[in-house]
């Protein structure tokens, strides 16, 4: 059997670095970095809105936004 290494590193070198363990641990920090990157854009942009008669809403509310920016951008 014949591999090419050789064109597969030049595009995502990262794949056949990493073995599954930290592979799977780069992709998470990805996927976390998103979520972290839309709850400040929820924080900062969209504000943290809620009913004046019951502030535990705010989390629900928070989760539901920042949610729905995660939706949109994956």
């Amino acid at each position: 059997m014949i591999y090419f290494y050789g064109e597969s590193e030049l595009v995502s070198g990262f794949n056949i670095e990493y073995a599954a363990g930290p592979f799977a641990l780069f992709f998470i920090a990805e996927y976390i970095n998103i979520i972290i990157m839309n709850a400040l854009t929820t924080i900062i942009f969209l504000g943290t809105f809620y009913p004046i008669h019951s502030p535990e809403l705010f989390t629900t509310c928070f989760t539901t936004k920042t949610l729905f920016l995660t939706s949109l951008f994956l």
